[in-house]
């Protein structure tokens, strides 16, 4: 039941964080816009981005740790890895953990430096026009 009840506490923290977006499409927009472009990024906008982003590599780190504890099923960690690495394959996404690796573990974080490392062309989102 614990093990259950700690997949649905996870899966409720990615649904509110992915729920901002919708509810502040200011929030949307600026995502868009930084995970193809970090570095244009200033003021209010740098702020918001990197905590939203902050949020969502925290989220990722304590379902690594639950999966690295047992206390998250193989299957479902197989999801959730897919999903992190069609996120982490973002430029924009790079760049931010590039500017902010250090606030995470060790661990965790040569996790991230590995996808990156291994990361496909971007799909998660449909791909901005060049023109853009």
């Amino acid at each position: 039941m614990r093990r259950n009840s700690l997949m649905r506490s996870m899966s409720d923290a990615f649904n509110r964080w992915a729920q901002q977006v919708v509810e502040h499409p200011h929030l949307g927009e600026l995502f868009y816009r930084a995970i193809y472009d970090f570095e244009s990024l200033e003021g209010a906008d740098l702020l918001r981005f990197s905590a939203f982003m902050n949020q969502a590599f925290r989220n990722l780190e304590e379902l690594y740790y639950l999966k690295a504890e047992g206390h998250l099923e193989r299957r479902v960690w197989r999801g959730w890895e897919a999903a992190m690495r069609d996120f982490n394959a973002y430029p924009g996404v790079q760049a931010w953990w590039r500017s902010r690796s250090h606030w995470f573990s060790q661990e965790f974080a040569n996790l991230i430096d590995q996808v990156h490392e291994t990361a496909e062309a971007p799909k998660l989102y449909r791909e901005a026009n060049v023109d853009q």
